[in-house]
């Protein structure tokens, strides 16, 4: 028979795993812990929210002792479930307390972290996007993140977008959206997308969005709809193929094609001479 005190540490672990996989300051590290790691701080704070549970549970009985229901809504319909169920079996009123206290904490466990991310939000007079960025870029210094998550937060500070170029040499500029939770994807909003030539590397600008968003809005597209919803367009980038990012800054780029040398066909060394052959 299994001993009760391996159905509580199992009790704590799915507790503490639900409530640390949807919390947004736990969502990122946790979901990239494994093994030990992953059931200590499942554990501790499904422990944590077993007796936070437990302390809500006590003052609802508190609450019930003041009104004609005195033993509660619920433990009376839980026992007689329990009696139908198992008629032989002694029943405490203890265990009954305790799966009471569980399922206050499944409910915590499940819908705590999204009061929590809107609590913090109107808090600090920001969305739930930015309190969710902010925990990601908290990261951007640490191991819990991949590459590429400082340059993300630049671009939030300066309000430009990205130049990502990718390991087939195409190159998207854009503004980040949204990091994934498991943060191996970066969805962006492209301005302009082109390559970098194979020989100088040198950016070439192929596509321009933003006439197209215009254009449909104008209504010189067949769609006749000529609202623009922009997550239509929104491109997710996987981590592991950028090769590099740069904040890009439209306004600097004729100075930077002023300095730059004009494209060669084919790249000749100096003091070298041409054999003709006869």
């Amino acid at each position: 028979m299994i001993k009760p005190t391996v159905i509580l540490v199992l009790v704590f672990t799915i507790l503490g795993y639900i409530f640390c996989h949807r919390y947004h300051g736990t969502r990122s590290t946790f979901r990239k812990t494994t093994g030990y790691h992953t059931f200590i701080l499942s554990s501790g704070c499904g422990i944590g929210l077993w007796f936070l549970s437990m302390l809500l549970f006590s003052f609802i009985s508190f609450i019930f002792t003041l009104t004609p229901l005195e033993n509660g809504v619920f433990a009376p319909i839980l026992l007689s479930i329990l009696k139908i169920s198992f008629p032989n079996l002694y029943i405490p009123l203890y265990f009954i307390h305790c799966i009471e206290i569980t399922f206050i904490a499944l409910y915590i466990a499940s819908k705590g972290p999204r009061l929590a991310l809107h609590m913090a939000a109107k808090l600090g007079d920001s969305t739930t996007e930015e309190i969710n960025n902010a925990v990601y870029y908290g990261l951007a210094s640490t191991d819990h993140t991949p590459e590429f998550t400082g340059i993300l937060h630049q671009s939030i500070i300066y309000g430009l977008p990205i130049a990502f170029t990718l390991s087939n040499r195409k190159v998207y500029i854009g503004y980040p959206i949204e990091l994934a939770p498991h943060m191996n994807d970066i969805m962006i909003l492209p301005l302009r997308s082109g390559y970098r030539c194979e020989k100088e590397l040198r950016l070439e600008l192929v596509t321009d969005y933003v006439p197209v968003w215009s254009d449909i809005e104008d209504g010189n597209t067949e769609n006749a709809d000529r609202t623009v919803d922009l997550a239509k367009f929104l491109i997710n980038i996987p981590v592991r193929e950028l090769v590099h990012a740069n904040l890009h800054d439209f306004q600097y780029k004729k100075n930077f094609e002023k300095y730059e040398r004009p494209r060669t066909s084919e790249y000749t060394p100096q003091n070298t001479y041409t054999l003709e052959t006869r």
